[in-house]
């Protein structure tokens, strides 16, 4: 479990091109065991008999670090939501981007008042990743809408909705932030200015060749 924590916590690739625990390609995880190995008795011993094949079930794989990422992930995103519960009122902000695979990903951000924190401070908490089928509003409201209800927020507390300048969701008519407002009037919508800013330098550019070229 340290060792998941180390490498999670430095944003570190656990695995190499295999499994295997003396070769040279098996990556940052069993590496560091190998490093424990060399202080540790216990660690001795286990690998000794993982290589004896004296064991079948050695709790080194992928599988048992995959388990071990998630319960820490899990517990981390508890904790985020009991600090969003003692707020009560939070903003939303999404975003979708398409994935390696081609697979739109929609992100989902939670904004609140910190009051655990001393001074009390605004901060933001990444809640997850949502694969999405399809882009259009109701797609993307009905998600956000089943998304909150699995964390128990309740989103007569939500206070502000942020999203890039897509018409699906920025459109005054037919928009998520519409549909929201019609239903939650109090969860005022803030559009992107970074993403504003990039459109107009865009424009900007295509129509002076001076900029286009300088950009």
């Amino acid at each position: 479990m340290s060792v998941v924590k180390t490498l999670a916590i430095s944003n570190l690739a656990f695995r190499g091109g295999n499994e295997k625990i003396d070769d040279y390609n098996s990556g940052n995880f069993l590496r560091v065991i190998k490093i424990i190995d060399e202080f540790d008795l216990l660690m001795q011993e286990h690998l000794r008999r993982i290589r004896k094949k004296e064991i079948r079930y050695h709790y080194l794989g992928h599988n048992i670090q995959n388990e071990m990422i998630q319960l820490l992930a899990t517990e981390v995103k508890n904790l985020i939501l009991e600090l969003v519960k003692s707020a009560k009122y939070f903003l939303i902000i999404l975003d979708c981007t398409p994935d390696a695979s081609h697979e739109e990903q929609m992100s989902l951000i939670l904004r609140c008042v910190n009051v655990s924190t001393s001074p009390i401070k605004v901060e933001e908490f990444f809640i997850t990743f949502v694969k999405v089928v399809e882009t259009m509003r109701e797609s993307f409201f009905n998600t956000l809408k089943s998304l909150l209800g699995s964390y128990e927020l309740d989103f007569n507390n939500v206070r502000g909705q942020a999203y890039d300048n897509g018409s699906n969701m920025k459109g005054q008519n037919k928009g998520v932030q519409s549909r929201v407002i019609r239903e939650y009037p109090k969860a005022f919508y803030t559009r992107c200015d970074s993403h504003s800013l990039n459109l107009a330098i865009f424009d900007m550019t295509m129509s002076c060749f001076q900029d286009k070229s300088f950009f």
